[in-house]
């Protein structure tokens, strides 16, 4: 059976589809690749027969794509690229539940997808990065936040001006500016209708915030300006690139090691207008938005990524050598059939163990092998992997 990738996007203007195209596994295998929204999918998960998932036709169909129907697939590997949870009840967490149950490997990982389903999960992360690194003499500037798990608990509050937050909300969704008295008493009685956790934390004036990307170990940073307290809110926000620092290294590179390690991740910070010092406010993981002129850059290495993953989890076992004995052949070739049986490995069980600085050396390799099938497309992917793996090597193996 053909291999299949399926792309749980959020946005119905990326068309994956193309990124894809013409690329096949680098033993020549067919990649079949489909792409839906979490509105779009059903699935259930079988002891025997794996995740059976069924697709719905999409309301806007990418042109000459398979989603102007609808179609049932077997799914081999996920590229998550939407949130799992959102606003307007959009909840799709049974859906990730069911992926988890048939054990489907995905990037970022599953697992670390329900992770990030909470935001006071991933602030605790945080936090304990915030310990270790002051123990380096590091800063980590993490925003002060306060959690409540209902209103009746919110006496004691940050000064004025704060920041309230609501449940798992993102995007500028359930956030809300707070001034005085009066104001927090009007925000208490909203959460007293609903079921949510809230955080509190000061609101800082800022300038401008920044982004510090990590796609794999391509590293991007981002300035945005904006005339709304919410910078990802409104269309007159004005984004710049910025110059990734060793520290904004540091800093994302602990992120990307949480939850058993996180391919695609963004720190989001803002600088202050008042102090000049940043404020790290919160961890995004695989469903980053992309900046527009790099979009199809970065579409591109996790498309790479996800075809290296898929080499690891599906490549086919090795041959077992010959004998080059002729008076041996029958015994050597019983010994070396029951040898490579004992030390084929278990794919899945390779995909939980935390690779050596070494072997993570030696997945770049392969990854580089593998991209050369495409050399006339990926010449340049190709030569930014060498060049990665050299300085690794050079570092005795280090990787972060």
């Amino acid at each position: 059976r053909m291999k299949t990738l399926l792309v749980i996007e959020c946005s119905t203007q990326l068309n994956w589809f193309k990124i894809f195209e013409g690329y096949k596994l680098p033993w020549g295998e067919e990649l079949r690749v489909d792409q839906a929204e979490w509105d779009d999918i059903s699935l259930t998960s079988y002891a025997d027969s794996g995740v059976q998932v069924n697709l719905r036709r999409a309301n806007r169909p990418l042109p000459d794509s398979p989603q102007n129907r609808n179609r049932s697939i077997t799914v081999d590997f996920i590229l998550l690229r939407s949130v799992t949870r959102g606003v307007s009840g959009q909840d799709s967490k049974n859906l990730l539940l069911g992926f988890l149950h048939g054990n489907i490997p995905s990037m970022n990982s599953l697992e670390s997808a329900y992770m990030c389903l909470e935001r006071p999960i991933v602030f605790g992360e945080l936090k304990q990065i915030q310990k270790k690194l002051k123990k380096e003499g590091i800063v980590f500037p993490l925003i002060q936040q306060n959690y409540y798990p209902h209103h009746r608990e919110m006496i004691i509050t940050p000064d004025f001006p704060l920041v309230g937050k609501i449940g798992h909300a993102h995007a500028g969704y359930g956030k809300m500016k707070i001034k005085s008295d009066e104001e927090i008493q009007d925000f208490k009685s909203i959460i007293a209708i609903n079921n949510d956790y809230v955080t509190l934390e000061p609101f800082v004036q800022w300038d401008f915030d920044m982004r510090i990307q990590k796609i794999g170990r391509d590293y991007r940073g981002f300035k945005r300006t904006s005339p709304n307290w919410k910078g990802n809110t409104g269309n007159s926000s004005v984004i710049e690139d910025l110059e990734v620092t060793p520290v904004y290294k540091r800093w994302v590179d602990e992120c990307s090691r949480l939850f058993g390690g996180l391919d695609i991740l963004g720190l989001d910070l803002l600088h202050s207008k008042e102090t000049g010092r940043d404020y790290i406010l919160e961890l995004n993981d695989t469903a980053i938005g992309l900046v527009h002129k790099y979009e199809i850059e970065d579409m591109s290495l996790m498309r790479d990524m996800a075809l290296a993953k898929l080499c690891v989890y599906y490549a086919p076992p090795p041959l077992p050598i010959s004998s080059s004995s002729p008076s041996s052949s029958s015994s050597s070739s019983s010994t070396t059939s029951s040898e490579h049986k004992e030390s084929e490995p278990d794919r899945q069980s390779n995909v939980e163990i935390q690779k050596s600085d070494a072997e993570k050396i030696k997945e770049l390799e392969e990854m580089v092998a593998s991209l050369e099938v495409n050399l006339a497309k990926e010449k340049k992917t190709v030569k930014d992997l060498n060049e990665q793996i050299s300085a690794a090597k050079k570092k005795k193996g280090f990787f972060s």
